[in-house]
């Protein structure tokens, strides 16, 4: 096989993130194409199918079954995240899973165990590190423009419509799991800024030591969180402070950024200030929206010294890119770029979160599993 034949993929699960977002960002790539859709529901496959010129089936086995689908991407509610890997990595198919890549870290240590025996990769679809702003900070911060991170806040508040909890943003698809914290996993934390603790990883280089939590669910008529703040302390010694919600009035509605979406303006004195900050020994970086700022005490080519600098990002399909670059590595033999260790890395802030609210402590990373 050569490098430019397309990876075929089928996809498993065709609600709103893969009608939206993932089915259009492939048609984006150059190497990889959608050959099968499936999902329980018929008119949801159906839809899917026409929209994309594809087959598609209720059938799980049929996607498993084919011998011309090398890979699948899962995008189905996060309980059945575990049981659809390990039986796509019997079948010998690659996987692509939407964030979480579990509701557990059991489940996935299953899932990484599963497709290593089955000689297959596992990737965790956290898209956004591929846009063009978490790359320019992860090389601003690994050039020490802004010499030692010793602290981050990142925020993300607003509220999500009321039809989210049965219908999503599109209300296209009618099912509550979102509601219930068995079937995904939580609330705003890890349906939502999971992404945040992932790319506060990716571009910092830093791993969280220890976590404390506080969560409430306050205004929404739901099992999970709809409000949480954490504290992070991080192996070289820097702090964090974080808070996430999906209830608070008064802002724009919470952009859907998995599935591309953008802010309404509105005045800018009512807006939620929704950045993010990086602080180092030398300097800080702000990101919010298309931009970056960045303050330096050095000397960096491009950036004004002892001052602010806005750098305006160049747009980009974070989805597609990341799409092209699992198909590149699977066509080349290598380990994909975010893999299920990757994910799981996420999954374990998330889970010392919520042991830390229930528990009324801090926790120290790794945990122990039950």
């Amino acid at each position: 096989m050569t490098e430019r034949k397309p990876l075929r993929i089928g996809m498993i699960g065709c609600g709103e993130i893969a009608y939206t977002a993932t089915g259009p960002a492939i048609c984006e790539t150059s190497n990889a194409e959608m050959v099968l859709a499936m999902d329980p529901v018929p008119d949801i496959a159906e839809s899917f199918g026409r929209r994309f010129d594809i087959p598609w089936t209720t059938t799980l086995n049929e996607v498993l079954e084919r011998p011309d689908i090398e890979a699948v991407l899962i995008s189905t509610p996060h309980d059945t995240h575990c049981s659809l890997t390990e039986a796509a990595a019997r079948a010998g198919k690659h996987v692509m899973v939407e964030k979480p890549i579990a509701c557990t870290l059991v489940e996935a240590d299953r899932m990484i165990a599963a497709c290593r025996e089955a000689g297959v990769w596992l990737s965790v679809n956290f898209v956004l590190r591929y846009d063009s702003g978490p790359l320019d900070v992860r090389r601003l911060v690994a050039s020490g423009a802004i010499g030692e991170v010793i602290a981050v806040s990142f925020r993300s508040v607003g509220r999500k419509p009321d039809h989210y909890w049965t219908g999503g943003y599109t209300n296209r698809v009618q099912t509550d799991w979102r509601k219930y914290r068995k079937r995904a996993g939580g609330g705003v934390l890890i349906m939502n800024f999971i992404h945040n603790l992932d790319l506060l990883r990716f571009m910092t280089g830093l791993e969280v030591s220890r976590v404390y939590a506080e969560y409430g669910t306050f205004l929404t008529p739901v099992e999970v969180e709809d409000i949480i703040t954490m504290t992070l302390r991080f192996h070289n010694g820097a702090v964090g402070a974080l808070v996430g919600a999906t209830c608070m009035d008064g802002h724009v509605r919470l952009a859907p950024v998995s599935l591309g979406g953008s802010r309404t303006e509105i005045l800018h004195e009512t807006v939620e200030d929704n950045s993010d900050r990086i602080y180092g020994t030398r300097g800080q970086i702000r990101m919010q929206g298309r931009h970056v700022w960045v303050y330096t005490r050095e000397s960096v080519e491009g950036l004004k010294r002892d001052d602010w600098t806005r750098l305006d990002l160049t747009p980009t399909n974070a989805r597609a890119n990341y799409v092209e670059a699992f198909a590149r590595t699977v066509r080349q033999g290598r380990p994909p770029e975010i893999s299920g260790e990757e994910g799981r890395k996420a999954l374990e802030i998330v889970e010392a979160a919520y042991r830390s609210c229930v528990e009324g402590r801090p926790l120290t990373l790794p945990l122990s599993l039950p």
